[in-house]
């Protein structure tokens, strides 16, 4: 028998305003919110650890749609439920959506402005560079073999280098991963 969760309004509010934050003050997208959905889950709020927070990357990397959208509801899921994977979600997609109609007024008035453009340029390289530490940071919690380290840099390459779809990737690693690992223990045994 599954035991009744007791959902706090506190953890719910928590989970929005968390969501909704890093939605609404991050510029580049779902890329440069990873960083800042890991430190918030893992470090400030220590709602899920690195290797939690590894499975929930992994997972929401193979769903269709936001990685963000995934990440959220997977941790408002495991935090709370249905009702945490609700106000996550809705934190995330909130800020996002008034904004998007709010830029769509002012960009069809300002879009040509070379101070407007200039600030978006500066804005997405910044963004970018967001991202780097994070992948390092979690690269270094949970590639604990060689194996993994090797995979990690080959899925690396298959995207930048050959733009090989995400999901065929993570697949393919798993795959191998699951392979290779049978290969060294029948090796050793």
């Amino acid at each position: 028998m599954k035991s009744e969760r007791i959902v706090s309004p506190k953890l719910l509010a928590d989970l929005f305003f968390s969501f909704a934050k890093i939605s609404l003050f991050t510029v580049g997208g779902g890329p440069a919110m990873i960083p800042l959905v890991v430190e918030m889950a893992t470090e400030k709020r220590g709602w899920l650890s690195k290797e939690e927070m590894m499975d929930c990357l992994t997972i929401s990397q193979t769903l269709p749609g936001g990685v963000i959208i995934s990440m959220a509801t997977y941790i408002g899921r495991r935090l709370c439920g249905t009702a945490g994977m609700l106000f996550a979600a809705f934190g995330v997609i909130s800020p996002t959506a008034v904004l998007a109609v709010v830029v769509g007024v002012l960009l069809g008035n300002f879009g040509e402005n070379i101070y407007v453009l200039g600030a978006l340029t500066g804005a997405k390289a910044a963004a970018a560079g967001l991202v780097l530490p994070t992948f390092f940071k979690l690269g270094a919690a949970n590639l604990k073999s060689g194996l993994a380290w090797v995979i990690a840099v080959c899925a690396m390459m298959a995207v930048v280098v050959f733009h090989v779809s995400a999901i065929l990737v993570i697949i393919a690693g798993g795959v191998l991963g699951l392979f290779l690992s049978k290969r060294i223990d029948r090796s050793a045994g």
